[in-house]
């Protein structure tokens, strides 16, 4: 029986789905950073499959499908940012500046972390695209010969990091103005930052999706140019 309703696709999806919606209720209650609705669904569904000792194949079966509808998930930004617009070409300058800076500390910190430590040049390539969305991370990643997995993984942490300490980073930096706040938490955690920037605000949740989409587009056109400096030392 159980074998049975685990190999079907509606096993994951439903497994995803339930895991979150705990997680929702649980997170609303609490309203504590580390029980972040996506951090505690991600871990409930690892133990699950460990503990019933289910392959994650199977639970991909269904897990896929939602994986699809991640790049439309980025089109429901599109109404906050449309009501943020004159505010967008108020600061269009600082918000480009912001974003480039953003991608560009990000990139250079992992290649000069990579080169100190001498890791690996396809580990270096699975971890540039580690501040993306994660359906253009794995693209990127693929397309660089990076290791696919190590990419999701480092996004996935970068996102959790940025849910957990912007508020830190924030207070000790005295980051108040919302534009300011919705880009570095877009630019740095990608959609799961995302998702607490709209906690925040809906300016810091349309500057946050904003980013999310320019941060993508910086780091592709960038990322082979790190790749064309890692072959020349």
């Amino acid at each position: 029986m159980t074998d049975w309703l685990t190999s079907t696709p509606l096993f994951g999806i439903l497994l995803t789905l339930g895991c979150y919606f705990l997680a929702m209720r649980l997170y609303k209650r609490v309203t504590i950073q580390l029980l972040n609705p996506f951090i505690v669904s991600f871990a409930a569904i690892l133990i699950i499959l460990f503990l019933l000792d289910i392959p994650l194949s199977r639970y991909m079966a269904g897990g896929k499908y939602i994986k699809m509808l991640l790049p439309v998930t980025i089109l429901l930004l599109a109404l906050p940012l449309y009501r943020q617009l004159p505010l967008l070409l108020e600061h269009k300058l600082a918000i480009i500046l912001g974003i480039l800076a953003g991608v560009l500390t990000s990139g250079v910190s992992v290649f000069l972390l990579c080169i100190l430590l001498d890791v690996d040049k396809q580990l270096l390539l699975s971890l540039i695209p580690k501040s993306i969305t994660t359906p253009l991370g794995i693209i990127l990643s693929e397309t660089l010969g990076g290791f696919v997995s190590v990419t999701v993984i480092s996004i996935v942490i970068t996102g959790i990091l940025g849910v957990l300490f912007h508020g830190p980073v924030f207070r000790f930096l005295r980051i108040t103005h919302p534009v300011a706040q919705g880009i570095a938490i877009g630019t740095a955690s990608h959609a799961i930052g995302t998702s607490k920037a709209m906690e925040l605000g809906e300016v810091q949740g349309a500057m946050s999706g904003l980013a999310i989409i320019l941060a993508g587009i910086i780091t592709v056109f960038s990322a082979p140019l790190f790749l064309l400096l890692y072959s020349l030392l």
